[in-house]
């Protein structure tokens, strides 16, 4: 007798002075045979909540993130929000994941803008979500019966509204000052979006979420995460098929204003710090950071001025951050294992491997204990494509055999759709060091790839456009968020070129695929 299939998880992201309204939510979706998962319905007295609620987001399928005024003021900010959306950005790009469902009219997110939302509080929105969830189902093999009726419903006719642009399905509506608060959905209000361009996006997301998910490129978070993707080659061999990006080509925004000549000092190439880890030289001097060809935030594209520093030739490993934490000067990983493995942290097996499900207080706190600290943004970029502004550390051509990153072996591992036909032999994180042809032009590994990389900056989007030209280092007032670099084993291409900036909006997330790599000033 076949085993039945197991119904579709569903998590919901919400605000706790949503509550009554994702309440009626929660018991429409369980009544229509989504195992929908509550905090107040499914946490016990006594339990962990940040640990079942990360193990929540990982087993769900599905993450709808309930929005309304109230969330956006002032839900976005509570810590269990924050650790469901982080955790969610280790999802592959192209799969409908994340769903922002709208309580009442209000905006979306900056950080959610890459998905499109549904109104639960418009004529049959409810059917809408359900069709989203139902070509999630379809898509991962489970159980998911949609309504006789439903699509029947959808495609009937309306009342006619003024036409508008197809440009404006990408725009955020902007709620009018007269325009009295709609009511909070209830268990059996039947909704519908109100513009006939939101049907189409979503009917056809319901109706081919398959062919949309292959066809979609867009990197991911996340994020959040709103970033200019690059379209991928395939180019065909008698031997092979090879994904390849197009360059990074390097485009100074203005001829730079002043001429800079460093210092000739003579500090040794290689160091190894008090603790035997092992560190590269990044001579002083000038360099162009930031991409004229990728997100606005890597813009404008300016010149930056360096002391000499030392780089970590490799990721922290899981054999290096354990001594930090038998010295008593660094907490355990939040997590021991990996995506992939049960045992990873303190696994002889995985000592060479970086260590990871470190926030960004753990990763500074072990770069203290170094004598050292996490690299700034500047420092991060310039030892990844040095003076000649290359778009990845091995120069301007994307080659997939240089790094971890997203490939084939990856989308397996999250039943997503792979953007490369490569396959690296790796289902999360690779040993340190593992690509000798992809080192950065100081000697510098896995700078692209593997994990992503705390550094000492806060995040700001339009930093660039007024950051000191000499040792710049974004301070705290810029904004909540903590920047990464590099990409890693669970994002694409596109995210592991050096000029890339990620952030995550808590200092104490952490994740499988983050990690550390500390730098020291070259002067005493």
């Amino acid at each position: 007798m076949p085993e039945s299939k197991r119904p579709l998880k569903v998590f919901l992201c919400h605000a706790h002075a949503d509550r009554d309204a994702v309440r009626a939510l929660y018991t429409r979706l369980t009544k229509d045979g989504v195992d929908a998962w509550l905090d107040k319905a499914k946490l016990l007295p006594g339990q962990d909540w940040e640990l079942e609620i990360r193990r929540a987001v990982r087993e769900a399928d599905v993450v709808v993130v309930c929005l309304s005024k109230l969330f956006n003021q002032a839900g976005f900010r509570q810590k269990e929000v924050r650790l469901a959306l982080d955790t969610a950005m280790e999802q592959p790009e192209g799969e409908i994941f994340i769903i922002p469902a709208r309580l009442e009219e209000c905006d979306n997110l900056e950080s959610l803008r890459r998905w499109h939302w549904v109104d639960l509080y418009e004529e049959n929105g409810y059917e809408m979500l359900m069709l989203a969830l139902q070509a999630r189902a379809n898509r991962i093999g489970v159980n998911l019966q949609i309504k006789k009726g439903w699509l029947q419903n959808i495609n009937a006719p309306r009342r006619s509204e003024p036409a508008v642009e197809r440009k404006s399905e990408r725009k955020q509506p902007t709620p009018k000052a007269d325009t009295p608060k709609p009511a909070k959905i209830e268990p059996k209000t039947n909704i519908l979006p109100r513009k006939p361009n939101t049907i189409i996006i979503v009917a056809l997301i319901g109706l081919v979420g398959t062919i949309c998910a292959a066809l979609i490129s867009s990197p991911l978070l996340a994020s959040l995460f709103e970033r200019t993707p690059q379209p991928t080659m395939i180019v065909s061999t008698a031997t092979e098929t090879k994904t390849s990006a197009p360059a990074e080509v390097f485009t100074p925004a203005s001829t730079p204003t002043k001429s800079f000549t460093p210092t000739v000092t003579p500090y040794p190439t290689e160091m190894v710090d008090a603790q035997g880890v092992t560190m590269r030289l990044v001579p002083a001097g000038t360099f162009m950071m930031g991409s004229a060809n990728g997100s606005d935030d890597e813009r404008p594209v300016h010149q930056v001025d360096l002391d000499a520093f030392y780089m970590d030739v490799y990721e922290v490993t899981n054999a290096a951050y354990k001594d930090c934490v038998e010295a008593g000067a660094c907490d355990l990983p939040q997590n021991t294992s990996s995506f992939t493995h049960s045992s990873y942290y303190g696994d002889p097996d995985f000592n060479d491997y970086p260590v990871v499900y470190v926030g960004w207080n753990q990763a500074d706190a072990y770069c203290t204990w170094r004598d050292a600290s996490l690299p700034t943004e500047a420092q991060w970029e310039k030892a990844a494509r040095g003076k000649d502004g290359r778009g990845y550390p091995w120069g301007n051509q994307f080659d997939d055999s240089l790094l971890n990153f997203c490939d084939k072996n990856c989308a397996v591992t999250y039943s997503g759709v792979a953007d490369t036909n490569s396959d690296d032999g790796y289902a999360d994180t690779a040993p340190v060091g593992s690509y000798e042809g992809g080192k950065s032009p100081y000697g510098i590994y896995d700078l692209a790839g593997n994990v992503w990389e705390w550094v000492a900056d806060w995040y700001d989007s339009n930093y660039y456009a007024n950051s000191p030209p000499s040792n710049p280092l974004a301070e705290p007032n810029l904004g909540q968020d903590r920047v990464l670099r590099g990409g890693s084993w669970s994002f694409n291409a596109t995210t592991a070129r050096s000029a890339y900036r990620f952030n995550l909006s808590d200092p104490s997330y952490v994740l499988s695929s983050v990690g550390i790599r500390c730098a020291k000033d070259a002067t005493p």
